[in-house]
């Protein structure tokens, strides 16, 4: 059976840290969030592996990619509306090979999601997807696709997860307001950054470990000027989180988190 490798690429998006705006005036009619930064995300009725299972149900490895052996990643991007349906659904990074179509043409396929919410609100939500479409064999059916993901197998003692894939993420506690609360309360816009007008993303990531704190903070993309230090410095000040847990145990987890900064007007 051909197999198709589904995982999340996940991005939190702070917007210059504005401690003046309230969480409530920020949330507009035609907003669209990333999820990781919902109180309530969108969640696929049943759950991810309910979505994962239609997901192998549906996908078919292109004949064309089966023929000339194409195996890679298509990136795609979507929105949760408020009524739950999929919209704009968009492939960012083409694999070819009729992989880009078919990722595009299962999506369309998905029934309604429970929409997500913020500020009591119900809103529109964004994700973006790699769907890694890889070919294991030559015994294997090439019209069926089979998602692998993390939750699935035993739970390896040091396995670093993606929390998306995960039975039970790590969460901040109180929750992610209280943890762009503890961002925006700590983070300093540096002065050489100021004077430069410097303006950006920095890329981090950092582990959750199995005890809640946070670990191997990185910056994987800088942005300079102080910034990239910064950003680490108040990661590096978090209070411990609620550990995620995998098939009844706790586990380390990895999070992906670009943070935008933006001089106040």
């Amino acid at each position: 059976m051909k197999k198709l490798i589904f995982s999340s690429l996940i991005a939190v998006l702070m917007l210059g840290f504005c401690q003046n705006k309230t969480a409530a005036q920020a949330v507009e009619d035609n907003t669209v969030y990333n999820f990781v930064t919902m109180e309530t995300p969108p969640t696929y009725p049943g759950g991810l592996d309910k979505f994962y299972d239609f997901l192998g149900k549906t996908m078919k490895y292109p004949d064309s990619a089966v023929k000339n052996n194409v195996q890679g990643s298509v990136f795609v991007s979507f929105t949760v509306e408020k009524d739950g349906s999929l919209n704009d659904i968009k492939v960012d990074r083409k694999l070819g090979g009729g992989t880009d179509e078919e990722a595009v043409r299962v999506l369309k396929l998905s029934e309604k999601w429970n929409p997500g919410m913020q500020n009591g609100k119900v809103v529109r939500v964004k994700y973006n997807i790699p769907v890694k479409f890889a070919i294991p064999g030559k015994d294997s059916n090439p019209k069926v696709a089979t998602p692998v993901y993390n939750s699935t197998g035993p739970v390896n003692e040091n396995t670093v997860y993606n929390f998306v894939s995960m039975e039970n993420p790590p969460s901040y506690p109180g929750g992610m307001a209280k943890f762009y609360q503890f961002l925006g309360e700590n983070m300093k816009y540096p002065k050489a950054a100021i004077d430069n007008k410097v303006e950006g993303m920095v890329s981090l990531s950092f582990i959750v470990e199995k005890d809640g704190s946070l670990s191997d903070i990185k910056v994987n993309r800088k942005l300079g000027s102080g910034t990239d230090e910064e950003a680490v410095r108040v990661l590096s000040l978090s209070k411990r989180w609620n550990p995620g847990m995998q098939n009844g145990t706790v586990v380390r987890v990895k999070y992906n988190i670009p943070v935008k900064f933006k001089l106040p007007k």
